[in-house]
């Protein structure tokens, strides 16, 4: 692959995971959480009901709000990714051990995003 095209496939991928929300609510959903694909809340949304319960409660549902929302987001994010790198999701190694010297037979997934 040239490196003009591996720079646009680059680009692609780094714009589409931009693109990545994740969403969750509470079952009412007097709180709700909005997360980009590293984790970082974009909309917060507390209902004026929410704000009279006791504040540790309030703050346990943002947070699981925000874990859900942080998960879906990633998840989402790492679908796109393998998707534009044409990595099947469910790929796993040549069992005939048929791999270059250079590519790691089974490559390490990295699944926590600073």
């Amino acid at each position: 692959m040239k490196n003009d095209s591996i720079a646009a496939r680059n680009e692609r991928i780094v714009n589409a995971v931009a693109q990545v929300r994740g969403r969750a609510q509470t079952s009412g959903g007097a709180v709700v959480v909005e997360t980009d694909a590293y984790g970082t809340i974009t909309d917060l949304q507390i209902s004026p009901a929410a704000m009279t319960v006791d504040g540790s409660r309030l703050a346990k549902a943002i947070a699981q709000c925000h874990q859900t929302a942080r998960d879906q987001a990633n998840t989402e994010a790492n679908r796109i990714y393998a998707e534009l790198m044409n990595i099947s999701a469910s790929s796993t190694p040549d069992p005939s051990g048929n791999t270059p010297e250079w590519e790691d037979p089974a490559p390490i997934r990295i699944t926590h995003v600073v």
